[in-house]
């Protein structure tokens, strides 16, 4: 049976919310499995009919390493790995069949627009899941959080509940290859 793989990384935990409330919104047209990045497997199955991949922005981008011990000296995050994350992932995973259907999220302040903007977390992980052989679903889908550590804004969580949904109509309508 053709099922969905959400991957995440979650500095905070909002992440984490969002890649579940997707889950739970496909959960109508297909299965799902929800998984870290760092325990993400490093080959996706063909049974894999959807991979769903996101994470927080930081410093504008992906998290990366330095970024990542940021959050842990700054904010006192719990991260047991900072070398190891959804960038990381992506660039060492491995599609056993090209074109599968992909989309991206992340998690976003909410504050400034024009910074707001500024934020390229989701466009990186589209570009990453290209090179991966991977063919995007949907547009990438920004969630926001109200502070440094949270918690998603207002009404973020069902929204992700929504987005999920429509992936999954959008795969099981055949509007999408896979």
């Amino acid at each position: 049976m053709t099922r969905a793989l959400i991957v995440y990384e979650s500095i905070f935990g909002d992440a984490r919310v969002i890649a579940h409330a997707i889950a739970d919104g496909l959960a109508d047209a297909m299965p799902a499995d929800v998984v870290a990045a760092a325990d993400a497997p490093a080959e996706i199955d063909p049974d894999v009919g959807l991979l769903v991949v996101g994470g927080p922005n930081h410093a504008f981008g992906m998290p990366r390493p330095t970024t990542r011990q940021s959050a842990v000296d700054q904010n006192d995050a719990h991260i047991t790995d900072t070398h190891t994350g959804l960038h990381e992932w992506l660039g060492s995973a491995r599609l056993t069949q090209r074109g599968t259907p992909a989309a991206a999220f992340d998690t976003r302040g909410s504050g400034h627009p024009v910074l707001t903007r500024m934020d390229h977390a989701a466009k990186t992980e589209e570009k990453l899941l290209g090179k991966l052989g991977a063919t995007i679903a949907a547009p990438a889908e920004h969630f926001f959080v109200t502070g440094t550590e949270g918690p998603l804004a207002e009404g973020e969580e069902e929204r992700a509940r929504y987005w999920g949904r429509v992936l999954g109509e959008l795969l099981t309508t055949g509007a999408v290859p896979g």
